[in-house]
């Protein structure tokens, strides 16, 4: 079983909050993805959020349950429902389109704050946009639901359907997507974290009305938007630190809004200093911010960090968990000077 599988499975069935706890840290011990290291990526300067490419084998993985066998040769993606001209695409059709390469990080809803269930990869595709409207929506056309070949569904209002960033995509850093990933083919709707971006889609059925799917109907978010939020790397609770200075590293993500800023408090949000945000690339994928904490004077402090989107947003002070909109809220981590 995937490691969110259960996660999310013993959520929804309402286990208490201590074997949910036992639970997420036995699973996290088995399959999380190696941490992220900003400062080891600074001497790229603004290219390092761009250099820092998660490696196929080492990209997390969640699913609904098993990988299942796709066969590239029958399988076809289906625009249909309420579609003037119903659409059908086999492999071969799909990589004849115009190619598109984006740069994406992605983040699964259950990567709790200071988690590592998040990747940057290289994707190769097609754009989504052009093939809705080869399909022609109707005027009663206002929400899409997605099938994917392991039974997964979800669905999306078509008007955030028909953004421009979104994409179906065939490579994964310039291989054919791994079967884990999504092989033959994945929809990505950069913005929102992975629950709503299915692996091995095989329809997208256009209807007149919203449709729960698989896990919403188990209570997680409906919209899975992404806030605004900075994280730290290269510093963990307890830590000890010694010298004239200490650089302070992370990085922040968001939605489609993107990031404005990275600002860091040294008394518990009481004050706010602004980091450097170093390497900024594109709102779909992560923004790596430093800090020099120069002369710090002993004692303990407790340190936050919090992300300000494009539109001005302030990420919440108070933590929140994975269930049901993804964790949110400040990083904040105890640190000793000596």
């Amino acid at each position: 079983m995937e490691r969110r599988t259960l996660i999310i499975g013993a959520v929804a069935g309402g286990i208490g909050l201590a074997e949910y706890t036992a639970v997420s840290h036995w699973l996290t011990k088995l399959g999380e993805p190696r941490a992220l290291s900003v400062k080891s990526y600074e001497k790229y300067g603004e290219q390092a959020a761009l250099v820092a490419i998660t490696p196929n084998d080492e990209f997390y993985v969640t699913s609904k349950g098993l990988t299942p066998r796709v066969d590239r040769d029958r399988w076809q993606l289906r625009i249909d429902g309420l579609v003037s001209s119903p659409l059908s695409l086999g492999y071969p059709d799909l990589l004849a389109l115009p190619p598109v390469e984006k740069q994406l990080t992605l983040e699964c809803i259950s990567n709790p704050i200071g988690g590592n269930a998040l990747g940057n990869a290289k994707w190769t595709g097609t754009p989504l946009l052009p093939l809705l409207e080869r399909a022609g929506p109707s005027k009663e056309a206002s929400y899409a639901i997605l099938y994917a070949a392991d039974g997964f569904t979800t669905g999306h209002p078509l008007s955030r359907l028909l953004n421009k960033e979104n994409f179906i995509a065939y490579r994964m850093n310039g291989q054919a997507l791994p079967s884990d990933h999504g092989y033959p083919a994945r929809l990505f709707i950069p913005g929102k974290f992975g629950m709503k971006q299915p692996k091995w889609v095989t329809r997208i059925e256009l209807a007149s009305k919203p449709s729960l799917g698989y896990w919403e109907k188990q209570g997680w978010s409906d919209t899975c938007e992404r806030w605004g939020h900075a994280r730290f790397t290269d510093l963990t609770e307890g830590a000890k630190i010694r010298g004239e200075s200490f650089e302070l590293a992370g990085y922040a993500l968001g939605n489609l809004d993107g990031i404005r800023a990275v600002e860091i408090s040294f008394d518990d949000g009481a004050t706010w200093k602004p980091a450097t945000l170093f390497s900024n690339p594109s709102p779909i994928v992560w923004t790596f911010w430093k800090h020099m904490w120069l002369r710090p004077r002993p004692g303990k402090y407790m340190i936050r960090v919090r992300a300000i989107d494009g539109k001005g947003r302030i990420e919440d002070r108070d933590p929140k968990g994975i269930y049901p909109d993804g964790a949110t809220g400040q990083q904040a981590l105890q640190v000793t000077v000596v």
